[in-house]
Order: C-alpha cells, then structure tokens, then sequence
C-alpha cells in the first residue's frame, strides 16, 4: 500500500508490456524499492465503457507508478489516439470515502461522477473522480485503500483508528 494518501500516477500507455518493461528499467536506478514486490497486474478490467489492461509497481514508501493500456474503441483507447500516451490521473486515498466526496462538494469542488463506483471482481474497492476542471487540469481518482499482499492483486488495506479520525480530506 502507499504510505500516504497519494497512492498512484497512473500514465496512458500505448503497450503495458513495453511499458513495465521501461518503467522497471527506471524504477531499478531511481527507486529499487518500488521492485521489490510483484507488480500488481490485471489483464481485463472493465470500468464503465473502457476496457483494458494495467500493472501497477508497489510502493509501501510512497506514490506508485500505474500503467493503463486501453482496448481500442474505447473511450480511453480515443483518448490515447487522440492525445498520445500521458499522465491520465493521480490518485488519492480516503478511508472515509463517503465523507471525503461530501467535504469536497460541500467546499465547492465539481466531481466528474455523482456516484461511486465499483468492481465485481474487487467489491470492497470504491472510487469517484473529482473534476479536472476543479484540480486545474488534473483528473484526480478518489479511491479506497488497497495494499499488496505479494500475489499480484489489490486487497482491501487494514485500516486503523488514526487513520480515520479527522477531517475526512
């Protein structure tokens, strides 16, 4: 799991293989740590009308690194088309998920979904978007904590009283 609320940069990529493949060969000389577990990867995952594949490089240090590969004819797989390969978001964590969408509306903050989503294969695990319009051009994920546990898959993280004490943001 990322050590903070920042858990990833996920970036848009043409070919995941390739891509781990570059992205091993950097984190190797800038952080080793980030190598030391299995990446986490998915070769299906379907998130509304996307499709694609996506590896994750975990970091119990800091922010990890996430790569997508969109299947073509998807709204992501035109976006690649149309943009090239680029940062596609940063992603936040909130263990109050529920309170942290409601601090941000109620503080002004346009969201890109009114609802939380969810995956069949991970039913503990929700998200939102927050507008990119709202983070100046940057669309930011709003997730709930996952951890590694050295299988190549998200498991829900544990969660302690601190962490859910305080101002939900």
């Amino acid at each position: 799991m990322p050590s903070g609320p920042l858990a990833h940069i996920c970036l848009l990529v043409k070919n995941l293989d390739q891509a781990i493949d570059d992205w091993t060969k950097i984190l190797g000389v800038l952080d080793p740590a980030q190598l030391a577990e299995p990446v986490v990867q998915y070769e299906e995952f379907v998130g509304g009308a996307d499709r694609m594949r996506w590896a994750t490089f975990v970091s119990n240090h800091g922010a990890e690194v996430q790569l997508i590969e969109p299947a073509p004819n998807t709204p992501l797989g035109r976006r690649l088309e149309k943009r090239g390969e680029h940062v596609h978001h940063l992603c936040f964590t909130s263990h109050d998920l529920e309170g942290s969408v409601r601090a941000l509306r109620e503080r002004g903050v346009k969201m890109a979904s009114e609802h939380l989503n969810t995956d069949p294969s991970m039913p503990w695990q929700k998200w939102t978007w927050v507008s990119a319009e709202s983070a100046h051009g940057v669309l930011l994920e709003l997730a709930a904590p996952y951890e590694s546990h050295g299988d190549g898959k998200w498991h829900p993280a544990a969660v302690s009283a601190s962490q859910v004490s305080g101002d939900p943001v």
